[in-house]
C-alpha cells in the first residue's frame, strides 16, 4: 500500500482530479472533503500519513488547518498556496512536517513533495522513539546505581555485592531489576 493521503479543497473539480492523480501514482487516497472542520475531524481520525490542503477551503482555510495538524504532530501538511498567500504561513515554514507549494504546482513535484514528507515523518516519529527509550533506559540505570548506593550504605556492601543482590532478587521474584531498584530505594529513603 502507497502513502496515505487525505485531501481538502473547496474546489470539486480539483478534489478529484488530484484524487485520481495521486492513486494512478501508487497512493490510497484515504478521503476528499470541501471544508476545513470535516478535514480536521477525519486527519484526527484515519491519521493519514499526509495532508494536501488548499488553502481556499470552506469552514477553516488552509492556514489554520495545517497548524492545528503540524501543531498537534497530527500529520504532515502540504498547503497549496497562491504566490500572495504564502506569507501567511510563515510561522510554518520551519517545521520539517509543513511544506507550502505554490500553484499551480507540477504534478511530479507534489508526487515527490507527499513521498518525501512521508519519509520525513517517519524518520522524525523513529528519531523521537528512539530518544525516548534512550530516557528510560538512562532512568532506569540510575535508579539502579541508586538502589546499589543505597544497599552499599545501609548493608556495607561492595557494589559488586549489591548488583548481584538486584539482580538475584530480581530472578527470585521475576521482577525486572528496576522494579527491584525501586521497592529498595522506597524501603530505604
Amino acid at each position: 500500500m502507497g502513502v496515505r493521503v487525505l485531501i481538502g479543497s473547496s474546489n470539486q473539480k480539483i478534489l478529484k482530479q488530484l484524487a485520481q492523480f495521486l492513486a494512478e501514482n501508487g497512493m490510497s487516497v484515504m478521503g476528499e472533503t470541501a471544508d476545513g472542520f470535516d478535514l480536521l475531524r477525519r486527519a484526527n481520525t484515519i491519521y493519514p500519513d499526509v495532508v494536501v490542503v488548499d488553502y481556499n477551503i470552506k469552514g477553516i482555510n488552509g492556514h489554520e488547518v495545517s497548524e492545528l495538524l503540524v501543531g498537534d504532530k497530527t500529520c504532515p501538511v502540504i498547503a497549496l498556496v497562491a504566490e500572495l498567500e504564502l506569507a501567511a504561513f510563515v510561522n510554518l515554514n520551519q517545521d520539517p512536517l509543513f511544506v507550502p507549494l505554490v500553484k499551480p504546482c507540477g504534478k511530479q513535484a507534489l508526487v515527490n513533495t507527499i513521498h518525501l514528507l512521508s519519509k520525513t515523518s517517519k524518520s522524525i516519529r523513529d528519531l523521537e522513539d528512539q530518544v525516548q527509550d534512550m530516557r528510560k533506559e538512562k532512568d532506569s540505570k540510575q535508579l539502579l546505581a541508586k538502589a546499589k548506593k543505597l544497599l552499599m550504605e545501609h548493608m556495607e556492601m561492595t557494589e559488586e555485592e549489591a548488583h548481584r543482590r538486584i539482580q538475584k532478587q530480581s530472578m527470585d521474584k521475576g521482577l525486572a531489576k528496576v522494579k527491584i531498584a525501586e521497592a529498595i530505594i522506597l524501603m530505604y529513603e
